[in-house]
């Protein structure tokens, strides 16, 4: 997960970015701040989501393999991107 201030200087730069542009504008660039906080909180979310049930899937398996394998790794790899679609 990235840091609250990470997450902030990201922000920023795509903000200011997108007015240098001229692709949009902000009147109120805080609530603009806030918004995008709110949208990379759900995006991780969304990816922790995909991420457990990429694992469980693995786990599930009558064999599954053991964790960080090769094996493990590309069953990972496959559903983990499976999901990602689905999202």
């Amino acid at each position: 997960m990235l840091s609250d201030e990470r997450v902030s200087h990201i922000l920023h730069l795509i903000l200011n970015g997108l007015q240098r542009e001229g692709l949009a504008t902000f009147s109120d660039k805080e609530r603009a701040t806030r918004e995008g906080r709110k949208a990379f909180g759900d995006h991780f979310k969304m990816l922790d989501s995909v991420a457990e049930t990429a694992r469980k899937r693995i786990l599930s398996q009558k064999n599954a393999p053991p964790e960080h394998s090769s094996q493990w790794e590309t069953l990972y790899r496959k559903y983990y991107e499976e999901e990602l679609k689905r999202k």
